[in-house]
């Protein structure tokens, strides 16, 4: 069957059936392999620029700002603030891999027109993408978690299971960016994206202070953010976790992504499939 290419976003298109809607873990796994060749011929030039960025901030404001900022939580500002640039990382690295990446490879080097010709379907591709950013962003996380243990900043034996929770986080991340990448007609709408959207997340959700002297109503906010979360989780398990609320964090990760994963399956079918 040939296919043809819409760049513009032309609706959720019909429904479909629970069938149709979910992938084949064998061409999941083919689409993911393919994901990781291209990284491991480019890493040096991906990572580095994505790690630097919570490193600078681990630097400047946990031990720059941290010699003037009392204990938070009983804990010293650089060690409140290393676990939550974990998260950080995380979601940096996964918002970048399903923005940019995946529009140029759907609209602009048109892989996917080239990838559903296989029996490769969209459920798989998007499957595929996901595991993949979600591998990347855990790539990430995991090397700054290994550089935060080496400054001494964690205090707990639990953060050994960081990154597999981590990969949750990026998973939730990753389907949320992927979502946006699928619903919008231009690439000029990342600027909303990004201002709007991953940068307000950074700045408060969690990282840098705590909501306890805050009005009820900001935690609150934040609770809905997924970058919170995740940083209740990386903290909690680099300082000591309380099981149920790590538990607590975790389902809102997995339902978030499973609640969004039919929007792009949805849009990408009817986007990339006549």
């Amino acid at each position: 069957m040939a296919l043809q290419f819409e760049p513009g976003f032309r609706g959720l298109g019909p429904r479909l059936g629970l069938g149709e809607l979910l992938p084949s873990p064998r061409h999941a796994l083919a689409v993911w392999r393919r994901d990781a060749l291209v990284f491991s011929k480019l890493w040096r030039g991906a990572l580095l620029p994505t790690f630097l960025d919570p490193l600078f901030y681990l630097m400047a404001i946990g031990f720059g700002l941290g010699t003037y900022v009392a204990n938070i939580n009983g804990l010293p500002y650089k060690d409140f603030i290393a676990p939550g640039l974990i998260a950080s990382a995380t979601m940096w690295s996964s918002a970048f891999e399903t923005t940019y990446n995946v529009y140029f490879r759907m609209n602009e080097l048109r892989l996917y027109d080239a990838v559903l010709s296989t029996p490769v379907e969209v459920p798989d591709l998007v499957a595929g993408d996901l595991l993949w950013s979600s591998t990347r962003a855990t790539i990430y996380g995991t090397v700054f978690l290994v550089i935060v243990a080496a400054f001494g900043l964690v205090s707990s034996p639990w953060a050994i299971a960081i990154p597999p929770l981590v990969f949750i986080g990026g998973l939730c991340f990753s389907v949320i960016g992927y979502t946006f990448t699928a619903l919008i007609p231009k690439i000029d709408l990342y600027s909303y994206f990004f201002t709007l959207g991953i940068t307000p997340m950074f700045l408060f959700s969690g990282i840098f202070f705590p909501f306890d002297r805050l009005p009820g109503w900001v935690e609150g906010v934040a609770w809905v953010t997924p970058l919170y979360h995740l940083v209740e989780i990386t903290r909690g398990m680099a300082t000591g976790p309380d099981g149920l609320q790590i538990a607590i964090h975790l389902a809102w990760l997995l339902a978030v992504s499973a609640a969004l994963f039919t929007v792009p399956v949805r849009a990408g079918r009817n986007r990339l499939v006549p």
